[in-house]
C-alpha cells in the first residue's frame, strides 16, 4: 500500500503554518473590532446627584428622595391646611432652598435638599479655586410656650470638598467632612445653622441670616478635579406649644477663578445658570457612531492589505 503520511505530514506542516498566521490574524481582527466597540460604547456613568426630602406626621408624609445620574434638578412640596413645605436642588443654579410653614401644634417637621457633583477645573494649574455657598434665611415664629412640651426649631446648611481618590458619596460625605470622631477627610469643609429652644420662643422671633461659606484650594494641574458636596436641612418640633412658624431657607453656589480658568462637571450642567454660573469648558464634539464605525472599517480594510504581503515558505 502507497504510504501517504510525508506527503501529508508536509500539507499539516504547511497548514500549520498557516494555521498559526491566521491564529495572529484572528487575534488581531478580534482586537479591532473590540476596539470599534469600545469607540462605540456609552461612556461611564457619571457621579452626580440631587436630593430633596420632607417628613411631617399631619397628616404623616415621607415626600421626595434622591436622583443619581439623571436629572439634575428635583423640587418636592407638600401642603396640607395651614402647612406649606417645599424644597428642592438645582445643579445648573447651584442652588438648595426650603421654605417651611406650619401652624397649630404636635407638630413634626422636616425638609431636606443636597446636591454632589464632580467639578474639573481646567487649565488652573497654579492658581487658586474657591467654593462658596452664599446661605440666606429668614426666620419668623410666634410660639405659645405655654406647653409642658418645649419646642424645637433647627436649620443646618454645610458643604465640603473632596479629591476624587477619598470616594465620598451621597451616603457617607458628611461622615467624612464633619465625622464625631476621627479626622476631617476633606480638602475642606464649613457649615452654618441656627436653633432656638424652648424659653427662646417666649418673645416672637424674627431674624435672618446671610452668610458666606467658605473654602479656597490650590489647583494642581491643568484638569484637576474636586468632588463637592451641600446640603441643607430644617426641623421643628412643636410638641404641645401652639404656633405659627414660617422659614425660608436657601443655598447658592459659586465658584472664585483665575482669568482663562474653565470648568467642566460630571452633571455636564454645574453653574451654567444664574447669577453665579462659571465659565465653562468646550465639550469635544462627540465623533458619530457611523463615523466610528467607518474609521474601524478603514483600520479593517488596512490590515486586510497588509495581510496580502504574508507568504507561506
Amino acid at each position: 500500500m502507497e504510504r501517504v503520511w510525508p506527503p501529508f505530514a508536509a500539507v499539516s506542516s504547511c497548514g500549520d503554518k498557516r494555521k498559526s498566521i491566521m491564529s495572529r490574524v484572528d487575534r488581531k481582527f478580534v482586537i479591532a473590532i473590540a476596539g470599534i466597540i469600545g469607540l462605540a460604547a456609552p461612556a461611564s456613568a457619571a457621579g452626580y446627584y440631587v436630593e430633596d426630602r420632607i417628613t411631617s406626621n399631619n397628616p404623616f408624609a415621607l415626600l421626595g428622595g434622591q436622583e443619581a445620574d439623571g436629572p439634575t434638578s428635583k423640587s418636592t412640596r407638600h401642603d396640607e391646611g395651614a402647612t406649606s413645605m417645599k424644597t428642592g436642588a438645582d445643579l445648573a443654579k447651584g442652588l438648595l432652598e426650603g421654605h417651611l410653614h406650619s401652624e397649630g401644634e404636635d407638630a413634626i417637621r422636616g425638609l431636606s435638599s443636597e446636591f454632589g457633583d464632580r467639578v474639573t477645573i481646567i487649565g488652573g494649574a497654579g492658581t487658586n479655586v474657591t467654593f462658596n455657598f452664599h446661605v440666606e434665611a429668614a426666620i419668623n415664629a410666634v410660639v405659645d410656650v405655654l406647653g409642658k412640651t418645649p419646642a424645637l426649631m433647627t436649620g443646618l446648611t454645610r458643604f465640603a470638598v473632596f479629591d476624587p481618590s477619598q470616594g465620598a458619596t451621597s451616603a457617607n460625605w458628611t461622615s467624612l467632612a464633619f465625622p464625631f470622631f476621627g479626622t476631617d477627610r476633606s480638602l475642606g469643609s464649613d457649615k452654618s445653622n441656627f436653633g432656638y429652644h424652648g424659653a427662646e420662643f417666649a418673645v416672637p422671633i424674627s431674624d435672618s441670616l446671610f452668610e458666606t461659606l467658605s473654602v479656597t484650594l490650590p489647583v494642581l494641574s491643568d484638569n484637576q478635579s474636586f468632588d463637592l458636596f451641600a446640603g441643607l436641612s430644617t426641623s421643628l418640633l412643636a410638641g404641645d406649644n401652639p404656633l405659627d412658624v414660617d422659614i425660608t431657607f436657601s443655598s447658592l453656589a459659586s465658584l472664585g477663578l483665575a482669568d482663562g480658568v474653565t470648568i467642566s462637571s460630571a452633571s455636564g450642567v454645574f453653574l451654567t445658570q444664574g447669577p453665579n454660573a462659571a465659565p465653562q469648558a468646550m465639550a469635544p464634539v462627540p465623533l458619530p457612531a457611523s463615523g466610528l464605525l467607518f474609521l474601524g472599517a478603514l483600520g479593517l480594510l488596512g490590515w486586510g492589505l497588509r495581510r496580502k504581503t504574508v507568504r507561506v515558505r
